[in-house]
């Protein structure tokens, strides 16, 4: 486990990050998968979520390569499926601490730059079942 080291805001004592060990091909490997655009959704359900994403406020600030999305103002979420972590290490990624962060993330992490977005319950199943596909 890291944890920055530059004073960054309110949350800074909540800026960690974890560091894995791998033999150098594995870590090559990994360089290589997490160099490659997103997987093109094939089935409906990852599809309408994909297509959530794109029409939400989440395009303002993320880019998931490989669509339209192109913002550089927060984490890139090409791979968040495959993060053992949301928010700096905050939190385990899980379905549940994701959908706790999209919809309300001033209560796991006050002082995030990340605003809540409130979806209708469909729209967020969506949205999680596509991000969660993202690997």
């Amino acid at each position: 486990r890291g944890q920055c080291a530059e004073f960054c805001g309110q949350q800074h004592a909540h800026m960690a990050f974890l560091i894995e060990v791998q033999p150098v091909q594995e870590f090559r490997d990994w360089l290589v998968r997490v160099g490659e655009p997103a997987a093109v959704p094939t089935e409906p359900a990852l599809e309408r979520g994909r297509d959530v994403f794109l029409s939400t406020s989440c395009v303002m600030c993320h880019a998931v390569r490989g669509t339209s999305a192109l913002a550089r103002r927060a984490p890139e979420l090409t791979h968040i499926g495959s993060r053992k972590t949301l928010a700096a290490a905050s939190l385990p990624n899980s379905r549940g601490h994701l959908a706790g962060w999209i919809v309300n993330p001033q209560s796991l992490k006050p002082g995030s730059h990340m605003p809540a977005t409130q979806l209708p319950p469909e729209d967020l199943s969506a949205l999680l079942d596509y991000l969660e596909s993202l690997k």
